[in-house]
């Protein structure tokens, strides 16, 4: 795996090791780096191959590693055939179909018949007692805030910054969550988000404490783990709650929700139904001289999806 998502699977218990790599070594085809990941997966000599992507040089790499059981995907919108398998399915991503029953293809093929789509995140005792100690410091305790995640949209092929809502519109939502529910707001996100972070956070009438770029990704998604709830883009923070089971409200707007998120009563989605949207899923963005999926979608509307998702599960205060 990429070195960029190495952190979202580190301490799980059902993980033995991890092999990751700089992403330009198969972007970029960088020729010694992909030999030596190569050379340390053939040391291993393993017998069987999971590989939920469809990029042929990841494929050739475990052929090239002697893997003798291969199973992954064919893409035939990109003309990915999938020619060093053993067997192979079919990657749906532009469909309404939950991406990791897709994914769960892959094992399908090798004889397992399960249907357990629940994520599975490990946060460490370390990250959260610096919760703990964090939620403490600033005078704040479980289940009594919210958090809200503003940025987003940076991908290892692309930065598709179209999928964030919008700050202005973040801080009014912000103020709209302090008159409703009288809750303040914790923000989270990269170091590269940190002046998203302090436009937010001097705008905003309520109490708002601003961690964007102080804390890191796995420190934030134990928080998540104590938060009333996570209001997020379209970014990775979206599924650690879906994985930990607490609830969410997900924006949209370029990218399928159906496709990206189960169908849940806790984990829910919104986005502005426009005719032209989905336009983005698992390629290369082509840009939009509008987006009105994002634009047309008013903060009002964002606070009314969360009392119904609070609401449904008798969470309100």
């Amino acid at each position: 795996m990429g070195d960029w998502s190495r952190t979202s699977i580190e301490g799980n218990p059902h993980i033995d090791h991890i092999y990751s790599y700089p992403d330009p070594w198969i972007q970029d085809k960088q020729l010694f780096g992909y030999l030596r990941l190569i050379w340390a997966l053939r040391k291993g000599r393993y017998d069987v191959a999971y590989i939920f992507h469809s990029h042929p040089l990841i494929q050739l790499m475990t052929f090239l590693a002697g893997i003798p059981k291969r199973y992954g995907f064919y893409d035939p919108e990109l003309g990915k055939g999938g020619r060093f398998l053993t067997a192979r399915t079919e990657w749906q991503p532009n469909t309404d179909r939950y991406i990791a029953d897709n994914y769960l293809d892959i094992p399908r093929l090798a004889g397992w018949e399960g249907d357990e789509l629940r994520l599975d995140y490990q946060p460490a005792d370390r990250e959260l007692k610096e919760v703990e100690g964090i939620l403490k410091k600033v005078g704040l305790k479980h289940d009594e805030f919210f958090i809200v995640a503003p940025g987003g949209g940076v991908n290892p092929r692309q930065n598709v910054f179209e999928k964030r809502w919008g700050t202005d519109k973040f801080t009014a939502l912000c103020d709209l969550l302090h008159d409703e529910f009288k809750l303040p707001v914790i923000l989270t996100g990269s170091r590269d988000e940190i002046p998203i972070g302090k436009q937010i956070a001097a705008n905003s009438k309520g109490k708002v404490v601003d961690l964007i770029g102080r804390i890191s990704f796995r420190t934030a998604a134990a928080m998540v783990g104590r938060c009333r709830m996570l209001i997020s883009n379209d970014s990775s923070i979206m599924h650690v709650a879906v994985a930990m089971g607490i609830h969410s409200l997900s924006i949209f707007g370029p990218s399928n929700p159906r496709s990206l998120l189960p169908v849940s009563k806790i984990n829910q989605w919104v986005t502005e139904e426009v005719d032209c949207s989905p336009c983005y899923c698992n390629n290369i963005f082509q840009g939009c001289d509008h987006l009105r999926c994002m634009t047309e979608l008013q903060p009002v509307t964002v606070l009314d999806k969360i009392k119904q998702t609070l609401s449904r599960m008798k969470d309100l205060v």
